[in-house]
């Protein structure tokens, strides 16, 4: 009943957030600023009930709900619906409704916050929380995400052809590897009480393929749409940014908590890719 009663309050957030949103932007004609104000407003809600509720974990599934909002948004307004704009729209749903279950099954209730959250509330005083908390945690990745967004704008008004298939594929191709890396993961967790490092199925590999997934999403998402709009590349920016901020941000985190925690980590940093798919090195 907590995790319901709390699911349902999230819910509730999310709602509102969205509806202020969008009163919030009423009389801009620009498209793009039109959903950029909406996103801000958004997040700003959402920021102010993470903050009552003392809780910023109420922020995770914004990374991967709001853009299902948007490119609603986007399509309704002036997108084409041609196959392969629908095939888009398939791999990017996937995607968006895979990530958003997978935090729904890992939030239990209230009681849950992301384990950075915490650190970052531990390690800081109340002003450099604050700040922390709304630019790091709320504001930046909304960012991120957006500028990931920017080629969907192109993409939805674009004469899509067989030149797309491969940053569809790439699409699906993330949204699986995230798939099998959770589920290897969560199966690892579930089956192994020591404090040792996960080398099952895509951990093998890779010591963050979750994260190369994601990655993956993004580029493909540009790929999609630049063999129709070659001038417009500038709209990369948003995958180059996600790969920026997992590469320097989040891994490092990552590891580091990693290192301090599980006393194998060392070996198996040595023993596996740090981001792409390989085969496990051989140290001696």
């Amino acid at each position: 009943m907590k995790r319901i009663k709390a699911l349902s309050i999230i819910t509730g957030i999310y709602i509102l957030a969205y509806v202020l949103g969008a009163l919030a932007v009423i009389g801009i004609d620009n498209l793009v600023l039109k959903l950029f104000v909406f996103d801000i407003v958004a997040t700003v809600v959402t920021f102010v009930f993470s903050v009552l509720l003392k809780n910023s974990s109420v922020y995770d599934p914004y990374w991967s709900l709001t853009p299902l909002v948007l490119i609603v948004w986007i399509y309704v307004v002036n997108g084409s619906f041609s196959l392969m704009h629908i095939l888009f729209l398939t791999a990017f749903f996937l995607w968006g409704i895979r990530l958003t279950v997978n935090w729904i099954t890992v939030f239990c209730d209230f009681s849950y916050e992301d384990w950075r959250y915490k650190m970052f509330r531990d390690n800081n005083g109340p002003f450099m929380w604050f700040l922390a908390n709304f630019f790091g945690i709320h504001m930046v990745p909304t960012l991120v995400v957006f500028a990931g967004m920017l080629p969907i704008f192109e993409l939805a008004k674009a004469n899509l052809g067989i030149l797309s298939v491969p940053g569809i594929l790439i699409v699906l191709f993330g949204t699986s590897l995230e798939l099998f890396a959770d589920k290897d993961m969560h199966r690892f967790l579930e089956t192994t009480k020591e404090k040792v490092s996960c080398r099952e199925g895509l951990w093998k590999y890779s010591r963050h393929p979750n994260y190369l997934g994601e990655i993956s999403v993004w580029v493909g998402t540009f790929l999609t749409v630049l063999p129709y709009a070659p001038d417009k590349w500038l709209c990369g920016i948003g995958a180059l940014s996600v790969a920026l901020l997992f590469n320097f941000i989040s891994i490092p985190m990552m590891e580091k908590r990693q290192l301090s925690r599980r006393p194998d980590y060392v070996q198996y940093k040595k023993e596996t890719s740090r981001l792409l798919l390989m085969p496990p090195k051989k140290v001696v």
